[in-house]
């Protein structure tokens, strides 16, 4: 059996801190105030049983989920693969991993269709490459071709990608003789333009 040993506010005032004695050891656990409402608001020195704390260990988890996926947002956009397989390799349970990345696409933390189309643009006019190298870059990083090709569609009928000036500036950027028409096409067929 475990023991409440205390109760304290966090920082952010939805949030308690449970201290919590079972078999000789003692740990704390973040849960927010929902959670300590469902588990019937225990005094100190009150037992808990084993329901009691599968909600604790769960609410716990999820907290400590998110916090670990805002901060790895903050440093970097990321998909919700990405997200998910860094949860994971944090040692969050599936259940978890997948309630917190379904949060973060809710809220607009993970906008996987504004990223695809700022990486599209950055592959295009940045690295200036074509659509046949732009595939399959993207797709390795989690996207599906059926997008990828969406959005190199949807920025190149606005505008924003010009695939035809793009080979153009690629060609004065590598090639050394403007006249060898074979080197231009092996500069143009290895960054993924049709020849």
């Amino acid at each position: 059996m475990a023991t409440l040993q205390f109760v304290r506010e966090v920082k952010d005032s939805r949030l308690l801190l449970l201290g919590i004695v079972g078999e000789g050891e003692s740990a704390r656990y973040t849960v927010n105030t929902s959670a300590f409402v469902e588990i019937g608001m225990p005094s100190v020195g009150d037992e808990l049983n084993g329901e009691q704390m599968s909600v604790i260990l769960y609410t716990d988890e999820l907290i400590r989920a998110k916090k670990k996926a805002l901060s790895i947002l903050s440093y970097a956009d990321n998909n919700r693969r990405t997200l998910k397989l860094k949860l994971s390799r944090a040692g969050f349970s599936r259940e978890i991993v997948d309630a917190v990345c379904c949060e973060m696409v809710e809220r607009g933390y993970v906008d996987e269709q504004r990223q695809l189309e700022r990486l599209v643009l950055d592959e295009a006019n940045r690295k200036l490459r074509g659509p046949l190298r732009i595939i399959p870059a993207l797709t390795s990083k989690g996207y599906s071709s059926s997008d990828v090709r969406e959005a190199i569609s949807s920025l190149t009928d606005s505008g924003e990608i010009d695939f035809g000036r793009n080979a153009r500036l690629l060609l004065e950027k590598k090639l050394s003789d403007p006249n060898d028409e074979e080197e231009a096409k092996k500069i143009l067929y290895k960054n993924g333009y049709r020849i």
